[in-house]
């Protein structure tokens, strides 16, 4: 997340539960959350936001396959010690939990509303009426 364009503000608080399910799978279970400042897509200031996202996760390898994975986990790959990135994988759910366009509420940003459009609009052409052919018909 630090080569994005975002800086973390505080902490990254995280809770991972590791365990086996009814059909003796292991999973991961997680949840994390932090406070995200980036910039406002429509104004362009500082905009502080929370992210937050819960995940659950099964390891894959050879013996378990991800396609025989029940579909409430995801897969996540084993490295060739047998071991999961936990942080990569955790940056991955914080990055996916953020918005698609940042911006700050309308009442919260400097730019206001009516002043979001820019250029002027094009002119609309007078286009013909495709029933004008009706109206000869009927006379």
């Amino acid at each position: 997340m630090q080569d994005m364009s975002l800086e973390i503000k505080g902490e990254v608080n995280t809770y991972l539960e590791f365990d086996r399910d009814e059909q003796n799978l292991v999973f991961i279970h997680g949840k994390a959350d932090t406070l995200v400042e980036v910039a406002c897509q429509r104004c362009g200031d500082k905009l502080e936001l929370p992210i937050a996202c819960e995940f659950q996760y099964a390891p894959v390898n050879q013996k378990v396959k991800a396609e025989e994975l029940p579909e409430h986990y995801d897969a996540v790959e084993l490295n060739e010690l047998g071991e999961v990135n936990l942080h990569a994988l955790v940056e991955d759910e914080l990055i996916l939990a953020l918005p698609l366009v940042a911006m700050h509420a309308e009442e919260d940003c400097r730019i206001d509303r009516n002043a979001m459009s820019f250029g002027d609009a094009p002119k609309e052409d007078a286009k013909p009426n495709p029933f004008a052919v009706l109206q000869q018909l009927k006379k």
